[in-house]
């Protein structure tokens, strides 16, 4: 399969956009940062995570020790980022 049929970043940006602007969400191997890039005019709390930066919303950092304080996060997103060896620490690191 050449391309997906149904892209997950835009279920997922559906489901952020019927929730509130206040929200903080996480965007953890955000890739280009397409949601921030997508929805930062209504949802401006949009803080985009990885090892590149492929636009200038990404923070470069490893997913596993983002700066992010603890439980300061309403919405940790994963979108086909948990392929790493070291998907225990990412997970650790959301929670």
């Amino acid at each position: 399969m050449s391309k997906w049929p149904d892209h997950p970043i835009d279920e997922i940006m559906g489901y952020i956009r019927k929730r509130s602007a206040n929200l903080v969400i996480a965007d953890m191997g955000c890739g280009d940062a397409r949601l921030a890039r997508t929805l930062k005019s209504t949802h401006p709390n949009i803080h985009s995570f990885d090892l590149v930066a492929l636009s200038d919303h990404v923070q470069v950092c490893d997913i596993a020790h983002t700066p992010l304080n603890n439980d300061s996060v309403d919405i940790v997103i994963f979108c086909l980022s948990l392929m790493g060896t070291n998907l225990t620490d990412f997970i650790h690191e959301a929670h």
